[in-house]
C-alpha cells in the first residue's frame, strides 16, 4: 500500500499535503472548544480558521454554537437560523444586509417554506432561548446589546451579529 510519511511534529507538511489533495480537514482544539481552520493558519497557532470544504465545517461550528447557547436542533427555527447565518456570511463586507427582503426569501426557498414561516420560526427559536437559558451564559456567548423591549435581540440583530462571528 502506497502512502506518504510525515515526521512527528511536522503538522505543516501534513496540512500542505492535504490541501494539495483537495481534502477538507477540521482540527478540534478541545482546550479552546473550537475548530481550527487550516487555509492560512499553522497548526502551532492558537488561531482558528476553516478549510474550504463547501461550508460543512462552518455549518458545524454554527450549529454547535447555537446548541451551546440553548437552541434546540429539533426546532425548525434552528435550521432556518443556520441557513440565514450561512447566507449572511457570504455577503460581501460593506454591502447592506437586508434580512427581510433578501435572506428570508432565500432560506424559505431552500427549506421549502414561506417567508412568513421562516421569520416566525426564527423569532420563536430566539424567544425560546432567551426565556429558557441562563442569562449570564447568553451574555457571554452573545455580547451584543439588545435594545429590544423584549430583552432579546431582534431576528435581524441576532442573525447579523452571529454571522459576524463566522465571517472569514
Amino acid at each position: 500500500m502506497n502512502g506518504t510519511v510525515f515526521e512527528t511534529g511536522k503538522g505543516e507538511q501534513l496540512l500542505e499535503y492535504l490541501q494539495a489533495q483537495g481534502m477538507a480537514v477540521v482540527v478540534w482544539n478541545p482546550t479552546m472548544d473550537t475548530v481550527i481552520r487550516g487555509d492560512h493558519v499553522s497548526l502551532g497557532d492558537a488561531k482558528h480558521t476553516f478549510f474550504d470544504d463547501g461550508g460543512k465545517a462552518k455549518r458545524m461550528c454554527i450549529e454547535r454554537e447555537l446548541v451551546r447557547m440553548g437552541f434546540r436542533q429539533g426546532q425548525t427555527g434552528f435550521y432556518n437560523i443556520v441557513e440565514a447565518i450561512l447566507l449572511i456570511t457570504q455577503i460581501e463586507r460593506g454591502r447592506p444586509i437586508r434580512v427581510t427582503s433578501d435572506i428570508y426569501p432565500k432560506v424559505a426557498a431552500m427549506r421549502g417554506s414561506t417567508v412568513c414561516s421562516v421569520e416566525r420560526t426564527i423569532r420563536n427559536a430566539i424567544e425560546s432561548v432567551w426565556k429558557r437559558s441562563n442569562l449570564r451564559t447568553l451574555q457571554e456567548m452573545y455580547p451584543y446589546p439588545c435594545d429590544n423591549l423584549n430583552g432579546r435581540p431582534t431576528n435581524a440583530e441576532f442573525l447579523i451579529n452571529m454571522a459576524g462571528n463566522f465571517r472569514e
